[in-house]
């Protein structure tokens, strides 16, 4: 994606390029096309992974074969995968169901909540 940004910007090898002309043409589209991504696994690094309870539900939900499926492919073509809405229903209530079962809802949403703002 960059070398072609750098094609681009160059228009085809007859102009120099500088640091602004990366950042027009690669970072424009790097942010398009990943952003979105990248802040969901923000989300998920500051308000999940920091908390044991958060943990032990994500371990939970790592032995269901549609949360497998969905996470293989968002990290192969790194965005969200688009899933079945039917199955991605079931995932969300699934995932709330390991969040009470260990105690992330509730007694430990207050340290939940400052993470995400934080």
């Amino acid at each position: 994606m960059c070398g072609e940004a750098i094609v681009r910007a160059s228009e085809g090898g007859e102009r120099m390029i500088d640091e602004d002309d990366l950042k027009r043409e690669y970072l424009r589209e790097w942010d398009a096309k990943y952003m979105t991504t990248f802040r969901f696994l923000d989300l998920l690094q500051r308000g999940v992974y920091g908390i044991n309870a958060g943990r032990e539900a994500l371990v939970e939900l790592c032995g269901d074969e549609y949360m497998q499926k969905m996470t293989f492919e968002s990290y192969l073509y790194k965005k969200l995968a688009d899933g079945n809405r039917w199955e991605d229903g079931k995932m969300v209530m699934n995932t709330i169901g390991s969040l009470i079962r260990c105690n992330l809802v509730g007694r430990d949403m207050e340290i939940f909540g400052k993470r995400l703002l934080a």
